[in-house]
């Protein structure tokens, strides 16, 4: 069955993030899966000095599991509030040693899983909701991402502000972002930010293009559009945080090359630091995408 990914530390951002997540999963009707990668000190480099027995091992191991099942307890008991026919999803729990980011091929090898959620994280931060490990799954994971901020409450999704610069792959991913949204019969705006650096004629007949695309191949009637004209994009993203009311962001995050990424955080990145509501990271390319 659909399942809805939890990446845990056991932090109270990444318990809120669970109890997001188990909300989300109501809506969806799907599974979740708690999920967390505890580190043997053996496997970093200080620690090949030090020999860690096999009870070591076992300790670590039953600490991390008996910490997801306290979780998963925790989020049963708000499933047992639910009304009598309502949909409670099943929760599992999965505990592998190592580092997530070489975790994550075997646990995306699961073809029920639908995305991951994760805590949003603070600068200088424990546990794995660190920067450099968000910049990985940001790059890395060929799934959506939610990012859900510091004590962020699900409820019932009724917008969802979709940014986007209007290339082809972005129809793939409002198809998928269709089926997110058809539950609550959602509406998804459609944003794109107009820079300076961008001939207004040229700008316009890209925006028509698109939007006669979104017409023709998306089936979902509960969707418009909103310019937003900045001189820079960086602004422009600025404004749209603070003057749109939605109750999702979504983004599509396109790889820079190397020297851009040693010099410079992509702007999905930038408001994965940042955000104040839940934010929808798409990958690119976007060839093929999860079904809600």
């Amino acid at each position: 069955m659909k399942t809805i990914a939890v990446m845990t530390d056991f932090s109270d951002r990444a318990n809120n993030a669970a109890k997001y997540a188990l909300g989300l999963a109501q809506h969806l009707h799907a599974n979740v899966l708690l999920y967390n990668s505890f580190v043997v000190p053996s496997s970093e480099p200080l620690g090949l000095q030090v020999a860690w027995s096999l009870e070591s091992f076992n300790e670590l191991q039953a600490d991390s599991e008996k910490e997801l099942h306290l979780l998963a307890d925790h989020l049963r008991e708000d499933l047992s509030l639910l009304p009598e026919g309502s949909f409670k999803p099943v929760i599992y729990c999965k505990c592998d040693n190592g580092t997530l980011s070489a975790n994550l091929n075997a646990l995306l090898s699961d073809k029920e899983i639908l995305m991951l959620v994760i805590g949003s994280h603070r600068k200088r931060a424990s546990g794995f909701m660190l920067s450099n490990h968000m910049k990985e799954m940001i790059d890395g994971v060929p799934l959506p991402i939610l990012i859900i901020p510091e004590q962020q409450q699900f409820h019932k999704i009724g917008k969802i502000a979709f940014a986007t610069d209007l290339q082809g792959t972005d129809l793939n991913v409002l198809s998928s972002l269709s089926g997110f949204a058809r539950p609550s019969y959602a509406q998804i705006m459609l944003t794109h930010i107009c820079t300076g650096n961008v001939p207004a004629h040229i700008s316009e007949q890209k925006i028509n293009n698109f939007l006669q695309e979104v017409g023709n191949k998306i089936n979902y009637p509960n969707i418009f559009f909103r310019k937003v004209t900045e001189e820079h994009l960086k602004d422009g993203f600025k404004w749209l945080m603070e003057n749109v009311a939605s109750d999702i962001l979504v983004m599509v995050h396109r790889n820079k090359n190397f020297w851009d990424q040693l010099l410079n955080q992509s702007n999905t990145q930038k408001m994965a630091e940042r955000i104040n509501l839940p934010l929808l990271v798409y990958p690119c390319p976007a060839d093929s995408l999860p079904v809600f």
